[in-house]
């Protein structure tokens, strides 16, 4: 009968595995986005209610936010607003007038540029640079992230994630950003880009409430009051989410301790 003889690994390979270990433990963000295809940003929820999501980004501008609040407490609906940093810091009280009216503060970022294009690192660092001065501002805490033109990969979503942030997307572009007119706007919205999108429960709306996009303000109405007609609910974005069951696509639930 032949015996087997197992020998005790070398000091070599000791130290290898020793590298190796050292190398995924430093590097794991970078090593799970490898093998992790199927992180995904929420870009609805599933609910059993008639609410929808309303967001707006606002990056710069001076002009169109204040009238995109006065409609909004005219017609008596809270929305979340993802704001960039600089932004903000600039318009002190027109994000305390947001918080005053009742609506939700998100993030849009620090400095607006593709977040998919920077390491782990760099991408803690422009999420709390941007929540450091949105929380001061605000006074609330900010745990929900738009990426700046909506760019995301693994890495993204694991940092905003472990931050504490959940990556919020859209499922209805009003496109508003590209100034195809009030009407264009609304139809958008109401009906979609395609036959069949419009509006319905759960989705999540992005407009733009920056100066790049002066077709809002005189769409918005018409929007509020025909979803208003349907019997939908308006309402910020944390509060759809509080109301899902999950989200839309399946990869971008997580855990409900986080």
């Amino acid at each position: 009968m032949r015996l087997i003889v197992f020998k005790s690994p070398s000091w070599r390979n000791l130290v290898l595995w020793g590298i190796l270990i050292f190398v995924l433990l430093a590097y794991r963000e970078n090593v799970v986005s490898v093998f992790s295809s199927k992180l995904k940003p929420i870009y609805s929820a599933n609910v059993n209610t008639n609410m929808i999501g309303l967001s707006f980004d606002i990056s710069w501008g001076e002009e169109t936010a204040e009238p995109i609040l006065i409609i909004l407490k005219q017609e008596g609906i809270k929305a979340t607003f993802f704001l960039s940093s600089p932004w903000a810091a600039k318009h002190e009280a027109l994000v305390q007038r947001m918080v005053a009216d009742g609506h939700e503060i998100g993030s849009h970022g620090n400095h607006h540029i593709d977040l998919n294009t920077l390491g782990p690192a760099e991408i803690e660092k422009e999420i709390v640079s941007a929540q450091d001065v949105l929380e001061k501002l605000s006074g609330k805490k900010i745990n929900l992230l738009r990426a700046p033109n909506g760019a995301y990969d693994n890495k993204l979503i694991q940092v905003s994630n472990r931050l504490g942030y959940r990556v919020i997307q859209w499922s209805v572009d009003s496109l508003d950003w590209k100034r195809p007119g009030p009407d264009a706007v609304v139809n958008n919205v109401l009906n979609g880009l395609r036959p069949g999108q419009g509006a319905k429960a759960g989705d999540i709306i992005l407009f733009h409430a920056s100066d790049s996009a002066p077709d809002t303000v005189k769409a918005l109405p018409r929007v509020i009051q025909s979803l208003k007609a349907r019997e939908y609910a308006l309402v910020p974005v944390g509060e759809l989410l509080q109301h899902a069951s999950s989200t839309w696509p399946p990869e971008s639930n997580i855990p409900k301790d986080r």
